[in-house]
């Protein structure tokens, strides 16, 4: 277990939430998977269909990145929040 882990300071991380239209997920799923900047993608419950993580090299690349997938046909409504620091990581590295 590593507490407070030190993030890249070179990488820009972000959770973005998704609310898509009735029919439409698998074309935005299709979407998401063509780029390379998101690494997981999960279907939640709640007021949002899938949550999003996001790595970018800058805000400037997160920022045209967000417009990117809030202009996907299908994508309703997006939430982000930008990851400041890990307080606890269990995920194995490597």
């Amino acid at each position: 277990v590593r507490l407070g882990a030190r993030l890249d300071a070179s990488t820009v991380r972000a959770w973005c939430s998704l609310s898509v239209l009735p029919k439409t997920a698998p074309a935005v799923l299709r979407a998401l998977q063509a780029m390379v900047e998101v690494e997981e993608v999960s279907a939640v419950s709640g007021p949002f269909d899938y949550l999003v993580f996001l790595r970018c090299g800058s805000h400037e690349h997160l920022d045209a990145l967000l417009d990117r997938v809030g202009q996907l046909d299908g994508v309703h409504q997006t939430q982000t929040s930008i990851v400041l620091s890990r307080k606890i990581d269990r995920r194995q590295v490597g």
